[in-house]
């Protein structure tokens, strides 16, 4: 593992790398653009408890879980701990049909229990496990005389994860304990049944070998949807009137600039504004890379000339998708 590690981005469908090897500079890094995909890529730089997805998976016992190294055994494993970069579900099963548990110390020996541990992260099935079995019953439960149960904890060979042989080469990582809420009533205590999941999630920096996939896909275009939107298309504000209060002021003596604006317009088309004679006054060009776009016209006709007050006539027509005919009044 390593808190700033290296990243390649390859296109599978063209085998081509895009980016190679460039090393992630801190918690959240935007890669660089290529082939016009850029990437944010957020990291976790310290391995700490993911508390919002440590939870119960299947099960609804109202024991409170306390996960992450179990203080009561500080002097006997602190010396062994290492912050293990995985996630693991903890299945509780019959008595006795559990994982038997790696042993505690060089004089003690293997216990049965009731659950069996998983590494989520590396499919690792059946992972060692130190049980801490406080009233010697086999079962990973807790005293009825007693708040706070049993623990256990994640047991590995080191930090690459193998699996330990001996007591003197095992590390201790993440622990799990059950304690009675003492705010719920003795008869409504729930412990945890068989069948029921827990599930300890871990923040960790990307490993060694991890990748994500993805597949891009082509802007496409619905002929219909756009057909649709062209009675979108309006023109504000309408009516005009001289000196609105939304336009841009001016220094110079006069009312200054005018201008209408076409709004929900499609990436291409074509606006023409006519007299309600018929007479062509403006053509206007719009192509943008955004639909919904818009476009300004200053009431000045192609001849030059400012308009006159009145009512006119637009047509806007977009090439494959249809037209749009509205009116708009220029007012004093």
């Amino acid at each position: 593992n390593n808190s700033f590690p290296y990243y390649s981005l390859i296109d599978y469908t063209e085998d081509d790398t895009l980016i190679y090897l460039k090393k992630i500079q801190g918690n959240d890094d935007q890669t660089m653009v290529a082939d016009g995909i850029s990437l944010e890529i957020k990291s976790d730089l310290d391995v700490t408890i993911d508390g919002d997805i440590t939870e119960w998976k299947v099960g609804n016992s109202n024991f409170v879980i306390q996960v992450g190294f179990d203080s009561r055994f500080n002097a006997a494993y602190n010396g062994k701990r290492i912050d293990y970069t995985a996630d693991f579900e903890i299945l509780f099963t019959a008595p006795g049909q559990g994982d038997t548990s790696f042993i505690a110390g060089t004089f003690f020996q293997p216990i049965p229990s009731n659950i069996i541990v998983k590494n989520i992260t590396e499919d690792i099935d059946n992972f060692q496990f130190l049980f801490r079995d406080v009233n010697d019953n086999e079962l990973f439960d807790v005293d009825p005389d007693s708040a706070k149960g049993d623990a256990i904890f994640m047991v590995v060979g080191d930090s690459a994860g193998k699996p330990a042989e001996t007591w003197s080469e095992a590390r201790i990582s993440w622990s799990m304990t059950l304690v009675r809420d003492t705010t719920i009533a003795e008869e409504d205590q729930l412990e945890p049944q068989e069948g029921d999941i827990f599930k300890i999630a871990v923040k960790k920096p990307f490993r060694t070998g991890e990748y994500f996939e993805f597949i891009s896909k082509s802007s496409g275009f619905d002929k219909s949807k756009a057909q649709s939107e062209m009675n979108n298309i309006a023109v504000v504000p309408n009516p005009y009137t001289g000196a609105a209060s939304w336009e841009t002021s001016s220094n110079t003596v006069g009312r200054g600039e005018r201008r209408i604006f076409f709004i929900h317009l499609p990436h291409e088309c074509t606006i023409r504004i006519y007299t309600m004679s018929g007479k062509l006054v403006q053509t206007i060009e719009h192509n943008s890379t955004i639909a919904d776009g818009q476009e300004s016209w200053n009431l000045v006709s192609k001849d030059g000339m400012d308009i006159a007050y009145g009512m006119y006539v637009y047509h806007v027509e977009a090439p494959g998708v249809g037209e749009k005919i509205g009116r708009f009044a220029i007012m004093k």
